[in-house]
């Protein structure tokens, strides 16, 4: 066989590798965001900021805090893995108040609940 088709083809392997590897990864975030949702503990929030990559397919990132008694500001980081089409009318603005789920063992995972998926993936 040619050195260009064993290229192509090692290319194209590894293109697929790294689709099936995003995809998984994908998964398991929206299955972590899910948990944190339905095992969470409520709290208030504020959106600091939004952005949104400039890349195709990347997900937009809402960045906010909250209080918590114990252990005071959390920061955290909710990745929006809804398609495109669908966040724009409803991401919070900024400096918008927002309710937040996060893991009472780990705050830092935390969720802004209206953007989570209920759809299970």
């Amino acid at each position: 066989m040619p050195a260009e088709f064993m290229s192509a083809i090692a290319f194209l392997m590894g293109a697929l590798v790294a689709m099936i590897a995003s995809c998984q990864a994908v998964t398991k975030g929206a299955r972590l965001q899910q948990e944190i949702l339905k095992r969470g503990l409520s709290a208030q929030g504020k959106v600091l900021r939004i952005w949104k990559p400039p890349l195709f397919g990347a997900f937009t990132r809402v960045y906010f805090e909250f209080e918590l008694d114990d252990t005071g500001l959390v920061r955290g980081c909710h990745i929006d893995r809804r398609p495109a089409g669908e966040l724009a009318p409803s991401l919070p603005a900024v400096g918008a108040q927002v309710a937040v789920r996060y893991l009472p063992d780990s705050p830092t995972q935390a969720v802004i609940a209206k953007l989570v998926s209920r759809l299970s993936h």
